[in-house]
């Protein structure tokens, strides 16, 4: 199949750790009991009106510095009109012509060693749906609507991937660094941080490929099994003579295939237009500078800074810096023994 290259885009939804919800006052807390977490404002009842919450913005803004990215001094939420039955609105309140965080980058370190410079379009802010939940009941569905109104940070990349190991090794890259931020705890057990892949394949050389989205993908072993499957369908089908078909499609872990689900929408069928609720968001430049002032060491300058000032081998400054409290223990340890950085290590 060598003949054959994959490319590849995520977008990744990252719940934010607000002690609050996006545009309500309601608890954030995971494992409440169902729906014991969803106010009017969140169930968009009538006379209710949405308040942005400032904390949501700041980590926003915090996540926008790390990654290189132009934060946007106005930037407008829109409706994104569908019907499912755990998105009590009718409408999800989103970011679409004018994100928050437009462009930005991250340095991707991969398993041989290699560096890959992962391109974002974007990342804009926006509300979670609800929970449908379809093992509890026989034959039934239940609709949790705790979780909707969360805050959500959708990080999308640029089709710039070609391979599952190269999706895996960015998830993990920005995994690492949402949390050492502190904008997420990450947690993908419980949905803090999931992802989409936009897959399609082509000949070498060949324009882009018809592209299938696998949705909702909370591990980063069924990422990497999710993609690998669907490169080998997609070039079977269209080797068979077959064509691929734009749609939104599920991985099946216990099958280790993905499925077919609903035919892709496209940006005009969900009927985007600014929310009459919310007035643009405008952050002040200095607003800005006072989140830069604040910001942590990143990961990868830390890295880089182990390997050249305290002579530590890349293997070590990498495993110190996939965690912040363990990288922090680590700068702990150090102080109190500032010539043992091997031993500390």
């Amino acid at each position: 199949m060598s003949n054959w290259e994959a490319v590849i885009g995520l977008e990744v939804h990252v719940q934010l750790q607000t002690a609050s919800k996006i545009f309500s006052g309601a608890s954030t807390a995971y494992g409440a009991e169902p729906n014991s977490q969803a106010c009017a404002i969140d169930l968009g009842m009538p006379g209710t009106l949405p308040v942005m919450n400032a904390g949501a913005v700041e980590m926003a803004i915090r996540f926008g510095l790390a990654i290189g990215a132009t934060v946007a001094q106005r930037s407008v939420f829109a409706r994104k009109n569908y019907f499912y039955p755990d998105l009590p609105k009718g409408y999800q309140i989103s970011q679409y012509e004018l994100p928050v965080v437009i462009g930005g980058g991250l340095d991707v370190r991969q398993d041989d060693g290699s560096h890959k410079f992962v391109q974002l379009t974007r990342a804009h802010l926006e509300e979670d749906a609800g929970k449908s939940v379809h093992d509890a009941f026989h034959a039934e569905t239940g609709v949790d609507l705790n979780r909707a109104g969360t805050p959500l940070l959708e990080i999308v990349s640029e089709p710039v991937l070609s391979s599952a190991a190269e999706a895996v090794a960015y998830l993990k890259t920005l995994h690492t660094l949402v949390r050492w931020l502190g904008v997420s705890d990450g947690n993908m057990q419980e949905g803090s941080f999931r992802c989409d892949a936009n897959v399609s394949v082509r000949r070498r050389g060949e324009p882009l490929g018809t592209r299938a989205e696998i949705k909702n993908v909370n591990s980063f072993r069924f990422v990497e099994k999710a993609i690998d499957y669907e490169i080998e369908r997609q070039i079977r089908l269209i080797e068979a003579g077959g064509k691929v078909v734009q749609e939104t499609r599920l991985f099946d872990a216990n099958k280790g295939e993905t499925r077919s689900m609903r035919g892709k929408e496209s940006a005009h069928d969900y009927r985007y237009f600014p929310d009459p609720d919310l007035p643009p968001l405008v952050i002040a430049a200095e607003d800005i500078e006072r989140v830069r002032a604040a910001m942590p060491e990143l990961p990868a300058a830390r890295r880089q800074r182990y390997i050249d000032n305290l002579g530590l081998p890349e293997y070590d400054a990498t495993l110190l810096t996939a965690d912040r409290t363990v990288s922090d223990y680590f700068e702990a340890l150090l102080a109190t023994l500032p010539a043992q950085a091997k031993l500390c290590a």
